[in-house]
């Protein structure tokens, strides 16, 4: 009997967790799924032996391996827990003699979270298989992994979700994680738009955390205004002319003031960021530029720059297009205000 497995691995370490579990579990169809770190794993072996294989070899980027045995396509809204739960109650995984808990990693944007997801899926599988909800030692779990639009479920014993200790991770030169890799795409796009940031420019930058984007405009500007619920980088406590406001964007105080330049780059769907982008065109003035990366949530790259763009284009003109070398799992957008 085949079985099939979503794998976590480290960040840029993809090729070499495909090559690992190929040769682990020959003959295996593995393929890149749109999220960084995530595969797909197909293989003819059983689940159990799959997993006892898996156990006993020592690997170096792959992180969790979770047992999955459907497909399913959803959309964003609350509803799509129902679509979830249907196609799980289908399976003939779980019966009254079972204890079990719902484990459910979601990525993308929603309106729903993983809790939401394990809560409600939890309560009406109780209902009606009689297996009874167990957090600390079920003797199955319920796979739920989210990948935007896509989800991968499956019912397994608890003992085939495998975790392996990650040995090797992407490595930066000293001072150049991601902090500093936000600021080349910053840059990159600078230059791709012909922008250049004045140094009476007051800036807006929403989604700033950790900070890259924040850093570099503040090199060149006479002040950013970092709009983030998280902390940014200790580093730009230093910079006199840098405002942290722990806020959502849409949450924004009124009395912040004008903008030379709005910079997004939130990590939430393409369609709420550009609403996003509308709803602050109010806070720029006239003709401002502004830009925003158009994050690659699924494989349908070219619709959400599209549906970004149609979004954007009620308040902004002059919209343009580029993809950076630093990261092909985005876009950037360049507009100016109408």
């Amino acid at each position: 009997m085949s079985s099939a497995f979503v794998v976590t691995t480290s960040s840029g370490y993809e090729g070499e967790g495909k090559r690992d579990i190929r040769k682990i579990l020959s003959p295996a169809k593995v393929r890149k799924l749109f999220f960084k770190g995530n595969l797909y794993v197909e293989t003819d072996m059983t689940q159990e032996r799959a997993i006892k294989a898996l156990r006993e070899v020592e690997t170096y980027c792959i992180g969790r391996i979770y047992p999955v045995s459907s497909e399913i396509s959803i959309n964003a809204s609350r509803e799509s827990i129902e679509s979830i739960y249907t196609s799980i109650s289908k399976m003939d995984g779980l019966t009254e003699e079972d204890t079990f808990r719902v484990n459910c990693t979601r990525r993308g944007s929603h309106d729903f979270s993983s809790r939401d997801i394990e809560v409600t899926v939890g309560r009406r599988l109780e209902e009606e298989t009689g297996a009874v909800v167990d957090l600390e030692n079920p003797s199955k779990t319920v796979v739920v992994q989210v990948f935007q639009d896509t989800v991968y479920l499956g019912v397994a014993p608890t003992e085939h979700l495998l975790v392996k200790k990650i040995r090797r991770f992407r490595k930066y030169p000293r001072g150049e994680r991601p902090f500093t890799r936000a600021e080349f795409k910053l840059r990159e796009a600078l230059k791709a738009f012909g922008l250049e940031v004045e140094a009476d420019f007051e800036v807006l930058d929403i989604g700033a955390a950790p900070g890259g984007w924040t850093k570099t405009l503040a090199g060149m500007a006479r002040r950013v205004v970092a709009v983030d619920p998280a902390d940014l980088h200790p580093s730009l406590r230093e910079m006199p002319n840098v405002v942290h406001i722990r806020s959502r964007a849409e949450d924004l105080p009124e009395d912040i003031g004008e903008f030379d330049l709005l910079t997004n780059d939130m990590n939430i769907s393409p369609q709420e960021s550009a609403k996003v982008m509308n709803a602050l065109s109010g806070r720029l003035k006239e003709g401002a530029a502004a830009i925003m990366t158009v994050k690659f949530v699924t494989r349908a790259r070219r619709r959400h720059i599209r549906e970004a763009s149609e979004i954007l284009e009620e308040r902004y003109e002059d919209i343009h297009v580029r993809r950076m070398p630093h990261n092909r799992n985005e876009a950037t957008l360049f507009m100016r205000k109408k």
